[in-house]
């Protein structure tokens, strides 16, 4: 039996719930952004991803860590599906750093033994499930029995330039060490990677409070000492908000994955995908016999001589294509994006919501939705 189990080691999941997705305009707003859309089912990406964790740990071990203009979304997306004081609110956003110790504080106010953590970005596409459930189970396991702090790294299909790399080697034990991370390189060395067995990093990570904490300590002591504040009352806003004030913002990659000498790499078994480019998106739809394909039943398309095309209209329009290849056409109430689908183009998105929301005439189509701006 592992230590897991004869301990009987609490497993918690902690949903991370911050993010803009820029890259998934006009659908993605900063004020409704991709983690709240239903994209693939009738359910949102963050319905779906608390779902997946409540096969893995019960709802009352579920914490979704956000920030304070999301709430009501989160709230009613997951309205009796976990506790609502589950859902904790960051008075800023400090990257996932801070917003990992902030969820770690309130677990450790309910829960003073030691326990284990895996954190799911809520916006990601997963598929063959109970594959994902035996791996969270085998992260598990790693790093209460090897004191490690466990990533999942997936196979790369393509040298894409918008994740992070994960070089390893293999242990004595049933895992592999981490023995360095790229982030979002050029492609002729993303290519360079893949030769040389390479993984994604997919941001998903499983670990103790002990080990964590213990190199938080040691590598960022900063971090360390606000966590200590937040163990006073976590749940006192005024001392959160005086925390967060001091905090540095440093993604959890920056603060501690590159630097411990504890990182793990399991090779994942299931289907997996950030879902951060329209291109992604359109490798992950059902196609028609011209590999063309539609976001949500009521998006009504018809082509002439049209392929690989990815389409999203609104309810009650149809959308004509004619000879065109390889675009995504993703029309909403108040834009339209059209989009050439190769990988480089994916990346440009980033650069078109610099220039809408850098233009006071545009800001608001990426800052707002449809219903805010026509609110009166």
């Amino acid at each position: 039996m592992d230590k897991l189990e004869s301990k009987k080691i609490n497993h918690y999941a902690v949903i991370l719930c911050g993010g803009t997705g820029p890259r998934l305009w006009p659908l993605s707003r900063a004020s409704h952004p991709k983690q709240f859309i239903n994209l693939f089912s009738p359910q949102s990406l963050l319905q779906e991803t608390v779902h997946r964790a409540q096969k893995i740990v019960p709802s009352k071990n579920i914490f979704v860590v956000t920030n304070n203009r999301y709430l009501p979304q989160i709230s009613h997306q997951l309205k009796k599906i976990i506790p609502s004081q589950n859902i904790i609110s960051e008075p800023q956003k400090k990257n996932t750093s801070m917003a990992i110790l902030l969820a770690l504080a309130h677990i450790e106010s309910i829960d003073p033994s030691p326990f284990v953590i895996t954190t799911f970005p809520a916006d990601h596409y997963i598929q063959k499930i109970p594959k994902f459930i035996k791996d969270i189970k085998k992260s598990a396991q790693i790093a209460v029995n090897n004191h490690q702090i466990v990533l999942l790294g997936t196979k790369p299909t393509f040298p894409n330039p918008a994740y992070g790399y994960i070089l390893s080697k293999k242990t004595q034990a049933n895992f592999y060490h981490i023995t360095k991370f790229i982030e979002k390189p050029a492609p002729p060395i993303a290519q360079k990677l893949i030769s040389q067995n390479a993984y994604w990093n997919s941001g998903i990570y499983t670990f103790t409070s002990e080990t964590i904490l213990g190199e938080f300590a040691k590598y960022q002591k900063t971090y360390y000492q606000l966590y200590q504040k937040l163990l006073d009352d976590p749940h006192n806003q005024t001392l959160v908000n005086k925390v967060f004030q001091l905090s540095p913002s440093l993604a959890i990659d920056t603060a501690i994955s590159e630097k411990s000498q504890k990182m793990a790499v399991i090779p994942i078994n299931f289907d997996w995908s950030d879902i951060g480019q329209w291109n992604t998106i359109y490798q992950k739809s059902n196609k028609d016999k011209n590999k063309n394909a539609s976001l949500l039943s009521h998006t009504k398309f018809v082509s002439i001589d049209s392929t690989n095309c990815l389409i999203h209209g609104q309810k009650d329009k149809l959308i004509g294509l004619v000879d065109i290849n390889n675009l995504a056409v993703i029309d909403t109430p108040d834009a339209l994006l059209i989009c050439n689908l190769s990988t480089d183009a994916s990346y440009k998105m980033r650069d078109l919501i610099g220039e809408i929301v850098k233009d006071k005439k545009t800001a608001d189509y990426f800052l707002k939705t449809y219903d805010q701006k026509t609110k009166k």
